[in-house]
């Protein structure tokens, strides 16, 4: 299974009398938070229908279809008398085949994701070209008495399909590799993707190795990728061993896997053919032999047929977003930037219960010296502006230790961190009150520690005040606060700004149910007017609803950064080898 996003490339209302206009419809074409498409709706009154098309798909034409993920944001305003919608019905039409369904929640004043799914059969990567596909958003009448606005953010089509996968392998027979018999056909122009996975069974490598890889002439080198290597590990005894990164030198078409342990790496090479006829592909290394060969057929140039391209399903190709023309209008501006981090904490050797049992063993010298423990290890990513993302990891990936330096809480051994605008980090609410003083000078205590002055604190005490629902208890010292009360009093304050980047740390579900709601009701307030959001929860459905990105870590150490469900569902895979202990409070799904 292959999953890719598209964003359309055209949209168009279909003008019927009596329905209302869209304005600003080309702000569907991308999702950037601050740009969006409306219509302003009488009672009564229809919307025009939506035509979204052109998605510009990049797939085989025998590959198969088998399902279509429509995601779509649409939301009214947020006056005291909005407009009343129902959801819209959605028409996918492939060729002369059409689809219907229907969105799940009617229009809320917050900017929410939502998505359906349409399962497919026997469609081909070869139906769903250009015109062949597309989409109508139809929706219902207003039902209010009021007039208003509707507001439409974005559409975006998530396809997933099967195709053969031509991997070129070391050490391992593939089943897919094509022949003399059955090539590869390319026409000249064309570009495809070439993957050579190195794979080592044989414990910890003394030396570095290389491989060689070998490209005939007539094929032109583009550009070039790694994967992100999470099965590289080392044992116990090999901790002292030197880690490497990929490395490829171009100009003699050698590559220096990262593998040391036993585990694999991989590269993935852009080619364009330049001249036709009959190619070969091989990649080699002295320890491990030569792999098959991996024959392309090349034609000339006004050959009809399409190239054959690949994708690995399981994989991802984080740098290979950098060259998305999708992926890099998205964000613009980067507010957060993490480079080459990383954290080390001391921790003892072993347990000294009192004082009295320290000084005997600091003057006999039988003190242990405590060991160093690193928590982040040279973490590097950057977050771009509005971005929603999530960061996963099993118990002590080190999730908590990068927002905390991330918030200003802890600073780095080593690397560097860049922030743009107000960070708002909501990690453990109330961690800086005061459990003497009172509900209210604790609200001008955390709010100076949190940077907040006197004089806007003052401005905004019965802000803070309604929104904790502590009226009758603020006078009284917070030690006889139950957890709840405290939480919903950091929450209050935490969250009276509305910051460029916010920071939670498990705190979707504060207080009791009746504040729960009013707190995610805020906090989704606050992401729909495009606020950067980091989230760590261990709770992957959370990551999924809210994030559209994920970043995972484990021992400290980056594994995947990219879309939010391969993340996650590389990560749900992972789990099925976790400890218990990895496991404990974790929940997948």
């Amino acid at each position: 299974m292959t999953i890719q996003l598209r964003y359309p490339k055209k949209v168009f209302q279909i003008n019927e009398k009596g329905k209302s206009d869209w304005n600003d419809l080309d702000n569907i074409l991308i999702d950037d938070w601050d740009n969006v498409a409306s219509t302003n709706v009488s009672s009564a009154q229809k919307p025009a229908v939506l035509v979204i098309s052109d998605f510009n798909f990049n797939i085989p034409d025998d590959a198969r279809v088998s399902e279509i993920v429509i995601e779509h944001d649409f939301h009214k305003d947020s006056s005291q008398n909005p407009i009343k919608m129902e959801p819209p019905k959605i028409k996918l039409t492939i060729g002369d085949e059409e689809f219907e369904t229907s969105s799940f929640i009617d229009a809320d004043i917050f900017p929410s994701d939502r998505s359906v799914l349409i399962a497919l059969e026997d469609v081909k990567g070869e139906d769903i070209k250009d015109d062949n596909f597309k989409l109508e958003f139809e929706f219902p009448e207003n039902s209010s008495k009021n007039e208003g606005l509707l507001f439409f953010d974005f559409v975006r089509v998530r396809l997933v399909f099967e195709i053969k996968k031509y991997i070129l392998s070391c050490g391992e027979t593939n089943t897919y590799f094509p022949d003399e018999d059955n090539p590869l056909q390319l026409a000249v122009g064309d570009e495809f993707r070439y993957s050579l996975y190195f794979r080592n069974f044989n414990g910890v490598s003394t030396e570095r190795q290389e491989v060689k890889i070998n490209i005939p002439e007539g094929f032109e080198l583009l550009r070039y990728y790694f994967k992100a290597s999470k099965i590289n590990k080392l044992t116990d005894d090999d901790i002292d061993e030197e880690l490497y990164e990929d490395e490829f030198d171009k100009d003699n078409l050698i590559w220096y896997p990262s593998v040391r342990g036993k585990g694999s790496a991989a590269i993935r090479l852009v080619l364009k053919c330049c001249s036709e006829g009959l190619k070969t592909l091989s990649g080699y290394t002295e320890n491990y032999g030569v792999t098959p060969n991996f024959y392309v057929d090349v034609h000339p140039k006004d050959f009809e047929s399409p190239p054959n391209l690949f994708d690995e399903t399981t994989n991802i190709w984080g740098t290979e977003l950098g060259d998305d023309e999708h992926y890099k209008l998205l964000n613009k501006d980067i507010v957060i930037d993490v480079k080459n981090v990383s954290m080390e904490f001391k921790k003892p050797q072993e347990k000294v219960d009192n004082l009295k049992e320290y000084c005997i063993k600091w003057v006999k010298r039988e003190l242990k010296p405590k060991m160093k423990f690193k928590a982040l290890d040279d973490i590097s990513f950057s977050i771009n502006k509005g971005e929603r993302v999530g960061i996963i990891g099993f118990n002590g990936a080190g999730k908590s230790t990068i927002l905390k330096i991330l918030s200003g809480v802890l600073k780095p051994t080593r690397g560097e961190i860049i922030t743009n605008g107000i960070v708002a980090p909501l990690l453990e609410l109330g961690a800086g009150f005061d459990h003497n003083y009172s509900g209210r000078e604790n609200i001008f205590l955390n709010g100076a520690i949190l940077g907040y002055s006197r004089e806007f604190l003052e401005s905004k005490y019965d802000e803070i005040l309604e929104f904790s629902e502590l009226d009758d208890f603020i006078d009284v010292p917070i030690k006889n606060y139950s957890s709840g009360m405290v939480a919903k009093l950091g929450f209050s304050v935490a969250t009276i700004v509305e910051p460029d980047v916010l920071i939670l740390d498990e705190v979707l579900s504060v207080g009791d149910v009746k504040f729960q709601k009013k707190s995610g009701d805020k906090l989704k307030s606050m992401m729909g007017s495009g606020v950067t959001v980091l989230l760590v929860s261990h709770a992957i459905d959370n990551i999924r609803e809210l994030c559209t990105r994920a970043i995972w870590l484990d021992n400290g150490k980056l594994v995947m950064d990219g879309d939010v469900d391969y993340v996650c569902d590389a990560y749900i895979e992972a789990a099925k080898k976790a400890s218990e202990e990895q496991l404990s409070g974790i929940q997948l799904g």
